[in-house]
């Protein structure tokens, strides 16, 4: 092959339409989106309020492995189009030395992104359907040791990612002057062996089969396990609720905390603070509840999106490993949408956090106003530090309840003085002769 050839074999690579299109125009879009985006969910996620919740710490990984893998699929796929695109040798020769370094790190990015998706979906089904198990074992200490291990599992698992790609120059002329790179494969990524039990078998187990096992089991669990509490809670708000409606003792009183109504006892003038809570047993618990059920939530929302948006993924893995072949543009199109769907899971994971993470939104809208002054919804006034409404509105209410009380008793012992007195003074009256 003259040096002729070689060059003309380089010039031969080019993008279909459809790579083009996805590649040039779709995919920055998301990589800019998800760089934007995972940025801001580590700022929010490093604050010190929010890594107090452990779980947030699976979610601060998870925006860092994100972030790894939307950069580096950035130098994989859309700067060879547009080095391509400008017949600029030297920018097409950088842009194959940012491929060869680029591609091992997108790969043990995404591993990352799946497997800590698994490991905070297994944390809160451990939370969710096994609250006693979690308690034990579940600490700070304990999260970042499994986060750390999922991190040198990516790296150990896609160490031969990096002997898989290489540049190699191509030549114009017969005197061998170099003119551009071109990506080529290695031995090692062409022995059969190695496409086989690595590529093939390896990768699809780690990779797909495992992952859409557990994050499909302990989606159903937690799932089911929330309707059950559900129907549980809603029947004895009900019954609770036909036995407060009918009659409530003397001895006590109703009141509200937090939005759920309570029947609160009052013994000798005094107004414990716990009661008889619809829905948990005092405030403080409630409104956990709500907390630990909304970061559930959202995490079921963030798996689902997982499955959904890697199911293309899947499909293409399978049909590889079975050797079943359609047109080449249509598979083109389907590893094209495939990649387009993995990139947009790992960018809109923001949008998830803003809409089912009460506590991610509060510290995202305090940062955008600490730092550019922007108010959502306008100034609200001050209140006094340790001011609560709930807590203020049912002292209130129990203050008064006592006050009455304690007036209708005074009245009371008035009322049975004044008869006391009344039969003293008409016994000692003599009977006139």
């Amino acid at each position: 092959m003259s040096l002729e050839d070689e060059f003309e074999k380089c010039q031969e690579i080019e993008f279909t339409h459809a790579q083009f299109l996805f590649r040039s125009y779709l995919f920055p879009v998301v990589y800019l989106f998800g760089i934007l985006s995972n940025t801001i969910n580590i700022c929010v996620f490093s604050q010190k309020s929010m890594r107090n919740h452990t779980v947030n710490w699976f979610f601060l990984a998870l925006s860092c492995s994100d972030l790894l893998t939307l950069v580096s699929s950035f130098f994989v796929f859309s700067v060879p189009v547009y080095a391509e695109s400008s017949r600029d040798p030297e920018y097409i020769d950088w842009s194959v030395q940012l491929i060869v370094w680029f591609y091992p790190l997108a790969q043990t990015g995404l591993t990352m992104s799946v497997y800590v998706t698994i490991l905070v979906s297994v944390h809160r089904y451990l939370g969710v359907c096994h609250p006693f198990l979690i308690r034990r074992i579940s600490n700070s200490s304990a999260v970042k040791a499994v986060i750390f291990g999922a991190v040198v599992f990516a790296f150990v698992f896609n160490t031969s990612r990096w002997f898989e790609l290489h540049a190699q120059p191509c030549f114009y002329d017969a005197t061998g002057q170099t003119n551009s790179s071109v990506v080529y494969p290695t031995a090692l990524m062409m022995n059969n062996y190695y496409t086989l039990i690595f590529r093939n078998a390896a990768y699809t187990i780690v990779m797909f089969f495992l992952p859409f096992a557990v994050l499909t089991y302990v989606n159903l669990r937690i799932i089911a396990t929330l309707q059950q509490s559900y129907k549980m809670r809603k029947a004895m708000t009900t019954s609770r609720t036909k036995r407060s409606d009918s009659t409530v003792p003397t001895d006590t009183i109703i009141t509200k905390i937090d939005g759920y109504s309570a029947v609160v006892p009052v013994e000798n003038g005094n107004s414990p603070v716990s009661g008889i809570m619809m829905g948990g047993s005092n405030g403080g618990s409630v409104k956990y509840e709500k907390k630990e059920n909304g970061v559930t939530v959202m995490l079921v929302a963030i798996t689902t999106e997982f499955l959904l948006f890697n199911l293309i993924a899947f499909a293409n893995n399978i049909i590889e490993l079975s050797n079943i072949r359609f047109f080449q543009d249509i598979e083109t199109l389907l590893v094209e949408l495939s990649t387009f769907l993995v990139n947009v899971n790992g960018a809109s994971t923001i949008i998830i956090y803003l809409i089912f993470g009460s506590k991610y939104r509060n510290v995202f809208i305090r940062l955008i106003r600490h730092h550019f002054g922007v108010n959502f919804c306008g100034d609200k006034p001050k209140r006094p530090m340790g001011f609560s409404q709930a807590h203020f509105e049912t002292t209130q209410l129990l203050d008064n309840s006592k006050f009455d009380l304690n007036r209708s008793k005074q009245a009371s012992i008035i009322r049975r003085s004044d008869i006391t007195i009344s039969i003293k003074s008409s016994s000692s009256k003599k009977p006139t002769p």
